[in-house]
């Protein structure tokens, strides 16, 4: 099997080590268990959180999402609905940013991951760790 780019990888929730084993235990649509993740690698053993607290960084990642979310669904309820009141804008915004929970926290992750963890690919660590 050939090894996806590292867009690919983050893009599907792989180790940024082998770009092979999944990050989460769980599909995102899992509410009850769309935020455990493995502690390591399953393929290459790579630990995924760094050092304790990690991810602390990756909540600035999904605070960027979140806005971002509101600010799209602000721009599209002004142009094709009207300019409504203040429910028209709080009640489908809300919505959607608790929808895109799982989607939001699991990306936020991955992205920090994949950009922060000083981790490099290497294509033949999911192959050494499992001849071990």
């Amino acid at each position: 099997m050939s090894n996806p780019s590292k867009l690919v990888a983050a893009a599907n929730a792989r180790c940024p080590q082998c770009h092979e084993g999944r990050i989460f235990t769980h599909k995102w649509w899992n509410i009850f268990k769309f935020s455990e993740m493995h502690e390591n690698c399953p393929s290459c053993g790579l630990r995924y959180e760094v050092e304790p607290g990690f991810f602390f960084g990756a909540m600035y990642i999904s605070y960027a999402f979140t806005v971002g979310i509101m600010i799209i669904g602000g721009v599209i309820i002004y142009n094709f609905f009207g300019d409504p009141s203040a429910e028209g804008y709080i009640i489908p915004i809300t919505v959607v940013s608790l929808l895109m929970v799982p989607f939001n926290f699991r990306m936020a992750r991955v992205i920090f991951i994949h950009l922060f963890s000083m981790v490099k690919y290497k294509p033949d660590a999911a192959g050494s760790a499992q001849t071990k």
